[in-house]
């Protein structure tokens, strides 16, 4: 009695583990969410370069010159805020909730 009791328990045990390794394992997916500080560095444009077209117009050359020369260096001063102002914006609008480094 002893031998088949002995028998019955160890089929029971190897059906058990069986059926355990039969099951699938259960994935599960989570999304964290957590603000990195990034730090942000922004070029300067090619738009903003250190000679503009008043730099190149001289005392001695008529009015004309010196007038397309200033509306020329007024959209050149232009287009180089908007790059940089476009710059400021694209840093200022990083996540900065959580600053904090734990």
């Amino acid at each position: 009695m002893k031998h088949r009791t002995s028998t019955s328990l160890m089929l029971t045990i190897s059906v058990l583990a069986l059926a355990g390794c039969a099951g699938k394992p259960v994935i599960q997916t989570q999304v964290v969410e957590k603000p990195v500080a990034v730090l942000c560095r922004v070029e300067t444009p090619a738009e903003c370069k250190s000679a503009y077209a008043v730099d190149r117009v001289s005392v001695n050359d008529d009015s004309l010159t010196i007038n397309r020369a200033l509306r020329a260096e007024i959209e050149e001063r232009w287009a180089c805020e908007i790059k940089l102002l476009a710059a400021l914006k694209g840093c200022n609008n990083l996540p900065q909730k959580e600053l904090n480094h734990e």
